[in-house]
């Protein structure tokens, strides 16, 4: 049951991501959903990471092709950091930060960079 609940739960974030008109809706639609999407990459259903993998494959293609659009670089940097994420969670997170994290303002950057060099102290090379 949780599977279905979980593929319907994505269904519903991939049509809000659809009917984003502007950048500031679809900006609001990453922010709330995008740390939580990826956390559904940790389920032992392959459907439920299928579909995963078809969202954030929609996701790229939109957020590409609009580089003011921000992400939610901060929230994704606690999720980087939680030792209990499994490996493919913090690929994935490493990704979306490391796309974002260009797209913040300067003085935003300079207020994240400590957290970010903490967060990769202890991390295995790939993940850094």
């Amino acid at each position: 049951m949780y599977h279905i609940d979980c593929r319907d739960q994505l269904e519903r974030v991939f049509l809000r991501l659809g009917h984003a008109e502007t950048d500031e809706q679809l900006q609001n639609i990453i922010s709330k959903f995008l740390p939580p999407v990826l956390l559904k990459l940790s389920s032992t259903q392959e459907g439920v990471r299928k579909k995963v993998m078809e969202l954030l494959v929609h996701l790229n293609k939109r957020i590409k092709s609009r580089p003011k659009i921000q992400l939610p670089v901060e929230t994704l940097l606690v999720q980087y950091q939680d030792p209990a994420a499994v490996s493919f969670v913090t690929n994935f997170t490493i990704i979306y930060v490391k796309m974002g994290y260009p797209r913040l303002p300067v003085e935003k950057q300079c207020e994240l960079a400590p957290t970010l060099l903490t967060a990769m102290e202890g991390k295995p090379q790939p993940q850094q």
